[in-house]
């Protein structure tokens, strides 16, 4: 990080420049002194740098007291002043003044109190700054260089607004803003310069050592980790806070580990989680968002180490952990996968070699269950083994883990060949690649096959991971994957057959992402069930077969096909939202149970057992 000068070119001093062959860091030569002006005007009020002289950082004197105007702040509890040696008897006090424009000599004994040793080092990096910037030297210089004076130790933001961020600017300034906490001096070896004896060396040294050891901390004592500002005040926070904020009209813009969040103030009264506005037992909001002014600001604003502090015009004080506007700000939303998956095709599916959970540790344990639906949400399928090959017992299984959803198959369906109802299923004919109530406003979350008999061949079950296949789309042809994830389409189911009579119609594009993040949550594809294409106009019609092309090759590649043979006794669920399924051509007498499941139900027992879902 480039260093600034400490105030060089400050105005009224005038210095003759140094030789080229002389170091910068060398005593000044008595034709030198003699040259300087009468008296070198001493450094621009510090505000934010006066409150770290120990005096100020004990709430000490040396200036205003605290909380009148021109105070510096007294960021650490009040201790008593430390007092020089007392003189011996008879002892005259040692004379601390200087020839005009030199810096204050320090005295070897008694040692000066760190408040005094303090402002004689700032005059004396003043005085080597006017000499500096008369030289021609504007720059500020690197650790290894005698002289070097200055560093910040503020976070330093790599964003288009840095500037705005509140962190020292690379060229310095005469004076800094009121509330302004620029954190700097981490040492004073400037200090050093004038001094022409050793021993003075030495007791700036001491005293440049204990002040850095103050800014920078050590196993005893660390500098304050809260620092406070007024809501218009500049904020420059320590390395350990990894924080930094500044206000703007309408909102706060925070910066917390490597998330830069943009926090509306509306939004910020909204979420208050303080006992008058969040109920902490129903964990729902009290607070009427109606009655939120729209135009609110904070009035004061505070950051320490985890929460921010936001003091509203009516006095109510906001508190909000910074780890949770991380996790709910929606910069960190689109970081973050809602639902965890592994993305398959046949043969990762095998290598995973994912196992069954048997009958009995799924319905009477935690731990079976738990291990179930851990396998169900990563990759979309799980499987039941030894469970009784009746219907009833089929019902059992599917209620351990939620609700069953009734639709106008019943609550339980049971179906052979005998085109009992008016669906593809119901024949020996086989099925392509499909996910089930597509024509459904919101489509059946699982499903559950379980084979009771099977008296024939053929007959397998085909599974497809339609997440993986889109996820290959979105690779190789984004605008695709784009143009079905926002093109609505109609799904349509029309019977007419014995005593059943159905008109279901259900409008979404085949692809559903959330908009944040654009994570893939549904796909609805059944070409079976597809509508007229009446949504979309001529100009993207072509386009979208064209998508619908790429997705549906993908879909059919062979190594993204896994068949199973089901058989009785071994249960299959399926997220009908990510998995498609199909059949293949029978012959001979089989017969299947099966039923849907609500999809909320699922998650929320997933949760439950301490899962993301």
């Amino acid at each position: 990080m480039a260093r600034a000068a400490l105030w060089p070119g400050a105005p009224g001093t005038v210095a003759a420049p140094l030789s080229p062959a002389q170091p910068r860091s060398a005593p000044l030569s008595p034709a030198q002194r003699r040259c300087r002006p009468a008296a070198v005007p001493g450094p621009p009020p510090l505000y934010g740098l006066r409150a770290l002289c120990p005096a100020h950082l004990y709430g000490g004197g040396g200036g205003p007291a605290p909380g009148r105007p021109g105070a510096a702040p007294a960021l650490l509890p009040a201790r008593p002043r430390r007092r020089p040696r007392a003189l011996g008897p008879g002892s005259a006090a040692p004379s601390t003044g200087a020839g005009p424009g030199e810096p204050p000599r320090v005295p070897e004994t008694p040692v000066p109190s760190m408040c005094e040793s303090f402002r004689a080092a700032r005059s004396a990096c003043w005085a080597q700054g006017a000499a500096a910037a008369a030289a021609g030297g504007g720059g500020g210089r690197s650790r290894e260089e005698p002289g070097a004076a200055a560093e910040t130790l503020g976070n330093s933001i790599p964003s288009a607004s840095q500037a705005s961020l509140h962190h020292p600017p690379a060229q310095p300034r005469a004076r800094r803003a009121p509330g302004e906490f620029c954190l700097e001096f981490s040492h004073f070896t400037a200090a050093q310069v004038s001094c022409a004896r050793s021993g003075q060396q030495k007791a700036y040294r001491m005293w440049c050592q204990r002040l850095a050891w103050l800014l920078r901390g050590s196993s005893g004592r660390r500098w304050p980790r809260s620092v406070a500002a007024s809501a218009r005040g500049h904020h420059t926070a320590p390395r350990s806070l990894r924080c930094a904020w500044q206000l703007h009209g309408d909102h706060l813009e925070l910066r917390y580990g490597n998330t830069l969040m943009r926090l509306d103030f509306v939004w910020l009264r909204d979420h208050c989680r303080s006992a008058s506005c969040y109920n902490a037992k129903t964990n729902q909001r009290s607070l009427d968002t109606a009655s939120v002014d729209l135009a609110i600001r904070p009035q004061a604003v505070r950051v320490d180490e985890s929460t921010l502090f936001l003091t509203w015009p009516d006095g109510h004080v906001t508190r909000y952990g910074l780890e949770w506007l991380v996790k709910n700000s929606y910069e960190g939303q689109k970081k973050q996968v809602m639902h965890p998956r592994i993305l398959w095709n046949a043969e990762i599916y095998r290598q995973a070699q994912v196992p069954s959970v048997d009958c009995r540790s799924f319905l009477e344990t935690d731990e079976g269950l738990k291990e179930f639906l851990q396998n169900f949400l990563l990759y979309g399928i799980a499987f039941v083994e030894n469970v009784a090959p009746t219907k009833e017992d089929t019902e059992i299984l599917a209620e351990r883990i939620s609700i069953i959803r009734e639709t106008i198959y019943g609550r339980m369906w049971y179906f052979t060949s005998d085109f009992s109802r008016g669906d593809t299923a119901y024949t020996k004919l086989a099925l392509d690649r499909h996910t089930d109530t597509t024509y459904f406003q919101e489509p059946c979350g699982i499903q559950v096959f379980h084979c009771l008999k099977h008296e024939g061949t053929g007959g397998r079950t085909l599974l497809v991971d339609g997440f993986h296949a889109a996820e290959q789309v979105l690779r190789r042809a984004p605008e695709h994957f784009e143009l079905l994830s926002r093109v609505p389409l109609k799904h349509e189911y029309v019977e007419n057959v014995g005593g059943c009579h159905n008109h279901m119609i259900g409008v979404g594009p085949v692809l559903n992402v959330y908009p944040w993040n654009n994570e893939l949550y549904l796909i609805r594809y059944n070409n079976y069930d597809r509508a007229v294409i009446n949504t979309v106009p001529h100009d993207v019609v072509r386009r979208w077969y064209h998508a619908h092309r790429a997705l549906t090759t993908e879909l059919r590649r062979p190594e993204n096909e896994l068949w199973v043979k089901l058989k009785p006794g071994k249960a299959l669920f399926v997220d009908n939202w990510r998995v498609l399924h199909g059949r293949e051509a029978f012959t001979g007498y089989r017969q299947l149970c099966g039923c849907y499941l609500t999809r909320d139900d699922v998650l929320n027992t997933a949760r439950l057992l301490g899962l993301q879902a």
